[in-house]
């Protein structure tokens, strides 16, 4: 099968790139989908179709248009003859194939050159016939004038400076064998085309011009080469040079006087090569030329196919796009057709109330659900609502969470707000057994909904009030919660900071143990004293109880007190004694313990023998005083 347009088919390369991101984009969208979605609430939340339709329908939109783009490649089938009708204008091509046309004064050579600006001007004519006149040393007639430019281009790509047997380069008689060829044709007016060297022309070439201009013939010379001009290749020679019979190197040049003559006569045009112009003009000359009808004229055309294949792609999109607006899967939709279904949405609304009744709150639940599965819209959303009401019945508030969510997707405003309303009071209930965590999130859950239910009913008191009470109780937690973080961030901050403080509380600690020893033998050395001076005053009690009546007495006491007071000073004196002499005998008990002690060593320091008493403290049953960590606010004196 060939192809009028091939390079469409480059487009066909895209189509896998766009299949492939196609699918990137649905799976991208699905996890999208699965990660906002549970997995049990997909099958409620969303009514997707199988992976399965989504892909048959890219396949077959991406079939579709590869027909399309066949189609427009224009595809062919084979060739055949038709009768074609066709208005136009004759042009005959005179291409010299001289052995001067070899040379390569202009790229690839000048015989080469004129081959491509005759398939030029095929091109921009397709209309009208055209024909081609070889000559050289004589003319020949390589292809008469025909509608069939196919057949004419391959005339142009056999062209060959040896059909031709006769050397030369007859311009005149080329100019005279077109002039009868368009002759014949019975046209008023014609086109001839020359490309020639001019070189070597013969005598007679100025009468030819004139003779054709009087047939009605306008010449369009076309000069092939250049004026500095070039040698002619022979691969015969060593030097790959022509020569004459002489022996000499053959140098061809552009003889534009000739040529300039002919398009002079016949009111024509030349130019040098396929110039800018030459187009032009000759679109010019041949649009003011009468156009003839052919009748009866058979061409032979390659049989188009692209219909077929735009057809089909046609078809395969228009199927993508009724598979992808289908309901249910093609095999449902059959069983459905073939087997109806005993059990409607009826019947299922009907056994759930029953169940509801009867108390079967679970079985209740399940077939709301069900219906509302096979329901749609509004409808939907009030079978939701009965199902999540089933299951506030049975306290499975999970369940009634996910219904009530499942109603969300109502448009009606008044099954909205009893889904908002219901929703918020099951995320409260939901939230009591969980931890602070996870309560603190379905309360906040919950303030939303009952604040979306009072969008749409701000007169509805019940939302109000439950919205009151879940605030407090929330901002009651939070302030819970907030009063724990902040005791464990004491613990925490105490923790380190013991750790840090360490090595100072234990110099600090040996420091009080010291000064408490201190303190007890100040203690021991008091409580002596005090008893030494006890019995004085047993004493002087025992004397007041025992004094004598009536003036002796009183004469006693006079003495006495002037006794006494003459004795206080040295009393005083011998208290202080006594009480220096109690501390020193204290201490001398002590240090005679020390050194009775078996296991005192000898040299001991206070601190050693602060920690040895404690030791032997806490060995005898009694209880190590507690360590308590000092702030550093507090000198060790204020202890």
């Amino acid at each position: 099968m060939n192809f009028a347009k091939p390079e469409w088919l480059l487009c066909l390369a895209a189509l896998p790139l766009i299949g492939f991101m196609a699918w990137l984009a649905w799976r991208k969208r699905r996890y999208r989908w699965e990660r906002m979605i549970a997995h049990r609430l997909r099958g409620r939340l969303s009514h997707t179709r199988s992976p399965s339709i989504h892909f048959a329908s890219l396949g077959l939109a991406l079939a579709g248009v590869a027909g399309l783009i066949i189609g427009v490649a224009q595809p062919e089938s084979g060739e055949e003859w038709i009768e074609i009708e066709n208005e136009g204008r004759n042009i005959l091509f005179c291409v010299d194939i001289s052995r001067s046309m070899l040379a390569r004064d202009i790229e690839p050579n000048r015989l080469l050159a004129s081959r491509a600006a005759a398939l030029e001007i095929l091109e921009r004519f397709p209309e009208d016939r055209v024909g081609v006149l070889l000559f050289s040393g004589e003319t020949l007639v390589q292809s008469p004038l025909t509608i069939d430019h196919s057949f004419v281009e391959q005339t142009l790509a056999q062209l060959d400076p040896n059909d031709i047997p006769v050397g030369g380069s007859n311009l005149t008689t080329a100019i005279d064998s077109g002039t009868r060829l368009l002759k014949e044709t019975g046209q008023q007016s014609n086109i001839m085309v020359v490309f020639s060297d001019g070189e070597k022309s013969s005598e007679g070439l100025k009468e030819a011009a004139a003779s054709a201009a009087r047939e009605g013939i306008f010449i369009y010379a076309m000069g092939m080469g250049t004026r500095k001009g070039s040698f002619i290749p022979d691969p015969r020679e060593s030097d790959g040079k022509f020569r004459d019979r002489s022996g000499k190197v053959v140098f061809s040049k552009l003889n534009e006087e000739a040529l300039q003559v002919i398009a002079e006569e016949t009111n024509g045009y030349y130019s040098e090569g396929m110039g800018a112009g030459f187009i032009g003009k000759l679109d010019s000359a041949l649009a003011e030329m009468d156009r003839f009808q052919e009748e009866g004229k058979h061409q032979r055309v390659a049989k188009p196919a692209h219909r077929w294949f735009v057809f089909g792609g046609l078809l395969l999109i228009m199927a993508s796009i009724f598979i992808k607006c289908l309901p249910l899967t093609p095999t449902v939709v059959l069983v459905a057709f073939i087997f109806a279904t005993p059990r409607t949405e009826a019947s299922l609304v009907e056994d759930g109330i029953a169940a509801l009744k009867a108390g079967e709150t679970t079985t209740a639940q399940q077939l709301f659900s069900e219906a509302a599965r096979d329901s749609k819209g509004d409808h939907a959303a009030s079978l939701y609502l009965a199902s999540g009401s089933a299951a506030s019945r049975a306290q499975d508030w999970s369940t009634a969470v996910a219904s009530f969510s499942s109603a969300l997707l109502a448009e009606d405003s008044e099954i909205l707000e009893q889904a908002h309303y219901a929703l918020a009071t099951s995320l409260f209930y939901l939230g009591v057994s969980k931890a602070k965590e996870e309560k603190v999130k379905a309360w906040e859950g919950s303030i939303e909904h009952f604040k979306a239910s009072l969008k749409i009913d701000a007169e509805n008191e019940a939302s109000r009030e439950n919205l009151e009470s879940v605030q407090k109780q929330l901002a009651e937690l939070q302030e819970e919660k907030t009063e724990e973080e902040k005791k464990q961030d004491k613990k925490n901050q105490k923790k380190q900071d013991s750790e840090k403080s360490d090595p100072k509380e234990e110099t600090e600690n040996d420091k009080s143990s010291e000064g408490t020893s201190d303190e007890s033998e100040d203690e021991q050395s008091n409580q002596k004293s005090e008893k030494e001076d006890n019995p004085s005053k047993e004493d002087g009690e025992q004397n007041q109880s025992d004094e004598p009546k009536g003036g002796e007495s009183e004469n006693i006491q006079q003495s006495d007190k002037s006794k006494a007071n003459d004795k206080q000073p040295n009393q005083d004196q011998s208290n202080e004694g006594k009480s220096k002499q109690g501390e020193k005998n204290g201490t001398q008990a002590e240090n005679s313990n020390l050194k009775d002690d078996p296991n005192a060593p000898k040299n001991e320091t206070p601190r050693e023998r602060a920690r040895r008493l404690l030791k032997q403290y806490s060995d005898f049953g009694g209880k190590a005083p507690r360590r308590i960590r000092r702030p550093y606010n507090r000198s060790p004196h204020d202890w």
